[in-house]
């Protein structure tokens, strides 16, 4: 039976491309994109053979535990249940470790797999001086294999069987405090790429007794011949897949010996995110958009991805920019996202816009109702996010110029997302569909929109940006708090401008949104 299911694996693969030549095409653009770059990313990491153990060691700690973290999380993003869902075969009467064993082989089969084997080999090249090293990165390279391998495995499975509503509540709680997590974990991979010279930081050597870390960091503790380390390293990376697979195991029973609840009494007490919200037309779209974010595929596409924004900082580093300026750009960044992110929520709602329409929601209410979602998240990203920039950045005065820059960016990004949301909509992706198939649209709406709100957040924000600068490089400490009240100070006066004036344009406007919403 479990070679029945991998033929039936490679059928449901060779079906992509069977039917038509741009299915095939696309196929085959995606194998070669995903292969060139595991193979750049690999090169690159083969490199690290003529740097210093200890570097080398808390690179390839602090790279391997992201890459761990990015196969724990963005399983959580897919719209559809995953080839490898084992409810497909409940009623089939299968054994439940035939059904596991299948189903997990066949999940192996496919583009992640390829990344991360080719990645593998420029690890082990890394550590290719020394037999008993090389064996080590070898084994290494295993068992953070199984573990990414499993840790996809069952997060896909989790995000098909959480269904309930208050799930989604705490998936999406639990995934803000990992994004907030990481965040130190990309800045301190970044310092370390770039090779300046520092000691690695405590950061690593915490990572490497974790589940993410433990196994990236055995060929350097084998290197310094800590073999304390290395039995207890050993044993975390062992019983870490192990426990994966039980708990994959488990989840493979649950599904076929348990009936597929249809409903729950006790999940469907209370009214959710409305029940945060208040009763009023404002606290209403509020609760409605609280939860589109916690359950649209598409917004949680945006949140999945916002803690690797960080490591677009990386050609930064390599081309010789110091490290303490480099840990203050990812928060305001990712506040500069987060403002972007409702600037086309009006085409987001699709035909359910109609409900405000008909409920003659003003525009204020409207307008105020969407701003709770960015909020929400947006304001303890920029003050935690602040915080550790400023720890990392090595001067706690920066917290201020900091905080000041990610406030003006999130303020007076949502203040124009306000404005154009409903002056400017265009086509976006349908409820339902998948997060990156943006459908084609005539004319260039688009890139106007997208152009006008980050160019006029970036230049709303330059005045708390200069007094930023001033203060942090040059040395002008007086500036921090200048910068913290003008930034905010900005970021207010442009959000409640952008409303008030968004909130005019979507009354003005509402019934041609609507024909909008029902044409795109």
């Amino acid at each position: 039976m479990v070679v029945h299911l991998l033929r039936l694996r490679l059928d449901s693969i060779a079906n992509r491309v069977r039917f038509g030549l741009r299915p095939a095409f696309q196929a085959v653009v995606t194998v070669l994109v995903v292969l060139v770059a595991s193979i750049l990313v690999a090169s690159l990491v083969s490199l690290l053979r003529s740097s210093a153990p200890a570097e080398t060691a808390a690179i390839l700690t602090d790279g391997g535990a992201l890459l761990l973290v990015a196969f724990a999380v963005f399983p959580f993003a897919a719209t559809r249940p995953a080839w490898t869902d084992p409810r497909r075969l409940a009623g089939y009467g299968l054994s439940i470790d035939t059904a596991a064993s299948g189903l997990a082989l066949g999940g192996l089969i496919g583009l992640p797999t390829l990344g991360v084997v080719v990645l593998a080999i420029g690890y082990v090249r890394a550590w290719g001086d020394g037999a008993g090293v090389a064996w080590s990165a070898v084994l290494s390279a295993v068992l953070a294999g199984a573990t990414a391998f499993l840790l996809g495995l069952v997060a896909a499975t989790l995000n098909a069987q959480l269904t309930g509503r208050r799930s989604r509540q705490l998936l999406i709680v639990g995934g803000s405090v990992v994004a907030l997590f990481l965040v130190p974990l990309v800045i301190d991979l970044v310092r370390l790429a770039m090779n300046s010279g520092d000691a690695p930081s405590g950061l690593s050597h915490g990572l490497a007794w974790t589940p993410f870390g433990a196994a990236a960091a055995l060929p350097g503790n084998v290197a310094s011949a800590r073999t304390g380390h290395v039995v207890l390293g050993l044993l975390v990376s062992v019983a870490t897949p192990a426990l994966l697979w039980w708990a994959w195991r488990s989840l493979v029973r649950q599904a076929l010996t348990r009936p597929q609840r249809l409903a729950v009494v006790h999940e469907r007490e209370g009214l959710g995110w409305f029940d945060l919200t208040t009763a009023t037309p404002a606290g209403a779209v509020a609760g409605r958009s609280l939860t589109y974010w916690a359950r649209d595929s598409r917004y949680r596409w945006s949140l999945v991805v916002l803690p690797f924004l960080p490591l677009l900082v990386v050609p930064l580093g390599i081309a010789g920019i110091p490290w303490a300026p480099l840990a203050l750009i990812p928060v305001p960044l990712m506040c500069l996202v987060l403002g972007f992110l409702p600037h086309n929520d009006v085409a987001y709602d699709n035909t359910a816009l109609w409900m405000h329409v008909a409920s003659n929601t003003t525009g204020l209410a409207d307008r105020m109702g969407r701003l709770a979602p960015p909020l929400v998240i947006g304001l303890p990203v920029a003050a935690v996010g602040s915080i550790v920039a400023a720890w990392l950045h090595g001067d706690p005065s920066a917290f201020a110029p900091e905080f000041g820059v990610c406030v003006a960016l999130l303020l007076s990004g949502l203040g124009l997302s306000s404005i154009l949301s409903a002056a400017l909509p265009y086509a976006a992706v349908r409820p339902g569909d998948d997060p990156f198939q943006q459908p084609q649209t005539t004319g260039g709406v688009a890139g106007v929109a997208q152009s006008i709100l980050f160019g006029g957040a970036l230049a709303l924000s330059v005045p708390a940006g200069i007094l930023g600068i001033r203060a942090v490089v040059g040395g002008e400490s007086g500036l921090g708090q200048a910068a913290l009240w003008v930034g905010i100070g900005t970021g207010v006066v442009v959000l409640v401008v952008g409303v008030l004036i968004g909130s005019r344009v979507f009354s003005r406007r509402a019934p041609e949104l609507l024909a909008f919403a029902l044409r795109s």
